[in-house]
């Protein structure tokens, strides 16, 4: 999430300096049809990570403490309330940037030689209210069998988009931003449901060794490293954001997995790693913010190189400035509770901007 803070507010001239700086701070160019993925490219699926490492802990302690249904109440209306702020963050811009009704939820695009399809837009705050939704069932499931299932999902995405070329998935992914639908369903599912296993284990499984844990946790991101680069070496296998292939997203948790073991050890010598642990408490909050900030900016003032810069130094401290202050109070804001908070801030700021803007 601090990476995800940082990167979004330096200024693009900066991020295309040179190709170091490309490959951490923007994706590929053409990224639609590049055959290979950067670091740029694990943003979204470490989103779901961080998203789902506590999904199935909080769903087992609320079933606890309340039962099935109150608890799968509060995944409804949690999710529900994250898709109210999905739509917001997809027509308020639209609006601002006076983009006419029928192109705010997608368009009629050419995927393909012949093929027209309405593609449905899709950004990560849709995705997530979809995956947090369609998530709910797989919650009652136990741990390992979530696991194949998960791999499953993709396992079956990647042999529709090999073998079956005709569905043009592969095309509409492409054409979407994270995958579409379709990638939500068979890729994005599978790494939060990956995630949620790791953290209902690391959590709630009292029974296993910690040392036993790590060791454990290591493996399964060998395995994703080996998957990932194993299918890059079949053609079509390649690694590709916008395509939601099955080598980005094991490749991607191999990543997310590896920086998790890495932040372990920095806690067992470094009790105190204060910075990071902010960042991870309030994850929807902090994007949110991020998210309503660039745009208010964006939409009043510019976007010019100064104007990023003016952002990259102002704004970045104060997200940080107020995950500091949550974390030293011990304040999780829960997720329904932020998408309740940015659903009245957002329609509060429109109703002011509006008039100014247009």
């Amino acid at each position: 999430m601090f990476f995800l803070v940082v990167s979004s507010f330096i200024p693009v001239a900066w991020q295309h300096a040179n190709g170091f700086l490309w490959f951490f701070l923007d994706h590929p160019p053409n990224s639609t049809q590049v055959h290979f993925m950067d670091f740029q490219d694990i943003g979204v699926p470490a989103f779901f990570y961080i998203i789902g490492l506590l999904m199935a802990v909080s769903f087992q302690n609320r079933v606890k403490a309340k039962g099935k249904g109150p608890a799968v109440l509060n995944a409804i209306v949690r999710w529900g309330m994250v898709g109210g702020v999905a739509v917001l963050f997809v027509v308020i811009p639209d609006i601002l940037a006076g983009q006419p009704s029928n192109t705010w939820f997608g368009q009629v695009m050419t995927i393909a030689p012949g093929v027209s399809v309405y593609v449905v837009y899709w950004d990560v705050v849709p995705a997530l209210a979809f995956v947090g939704l369609a998530t709910i069932p797989f919650l009652f499931i136990p741990r390992m069998p979530r696991l194949v299932i998960s791999y499953a999902m993709m396992t079956f995405y990647q042999i529709m988009t090999f073998l079956n070329p005709w569905t043009h998935w592969r095309d509409y992914a492409a054409a979407s931003v994270h995958g579409g639908i379709i990638g939500g369903i068979f890729v994005m599912i599978p790494i939060t449901l990956i995630a949620s296993v790791i953290g209902e284990f690391f959590i709630l499984d009292t029974q296993t060794p910690d040392h036993q844990k790590v060791r454990e946790l290591l493996n399964l991101g060998i395995v994703n490293i080996v998957i990932g680069l194993g299918l890059w070496l079949i053609p079509g296998g390649y690694p590709s954001k916008r395509q939601s292939t099955m080598s980005w997203a094991t490749i991607s948790l191999a990543v997310c997995i590896f920086v998790s073991l890495l932040l372990i050890k920095i806690d067992k010598y470094a009790r105190r790693n204060w910075l990071f642990k902010a960042y991870g408490m309030n994850p929807f909050l902090i994007y949110a913010m991020a998210e309503i900030s660039a745009v208010m900016v964006k939409a009043l003032i510019g976007d010019t190189f100064l104007i990023q810069l003016y952002m990259l130094v102002t704004i970045v401290p104060a997200i940080t400035a107020v995950t500091l202050i949550l974390y030293h109070y011990g304040k999780a804001i829960s997720t329904t509770k932020v998408a309740a908070g940015v659903i009245v801030v957002v329609l509060v700021l429109s109703a002011i901007l509006l008039p100014i803007i247009m």
